[in-house]
């Protein structure tokens, strides 16, 4: 298996993060992005956004169409397929909490 490495700035849609090269299987042209590739934000209309690489929703289990959850995490943020069942269950808490606030102050005392 030969393996010929692309140069970033002939790769479509992903930027080199600090020298590392893309290596591609000549014999089926497929372009692996490393761990820690980083995206180019365009424009989509009026808004921004980043086009996902392959591997990338082949390891969120997502296509097209679907939804992604977004959240904060330390260092930036994690992207995850959207669960209804875990934002009705968030949704029931925020509930919870709204309803019992002055019990719950009092219990954290």
């Amino acid at each position: 298996m030969v393996k010929k490495v692309i140069p970033p700035e002939k790769q479509k849609g992903v930027a080199d993060a600090g020298g590392v090269h893309f290596e591609a299987d000549a014999a089926k042209a497929v372009v692996k992005p490393p761990a820690g590739t980083t995206l180019k934000v365009r424009r989509v209309g009026n808004s921004l956004g980043v086009v996902l690489p392959k591997e990338v929703l082949a390891k969120l289990r997502v296509g097209e169409g679907e939804l992604l959850s977004v959240s904060e995490v330390e260092g930036g943020v994690a992207l995850r397929p959207f669960n209804d069942r875990l934002q009705e269950q968030i949704e029931a808490g925020r509930r919870a909490m709204k309803r019992y606030r002055n019990a719950l102050r009092e219990l954290a005392k």
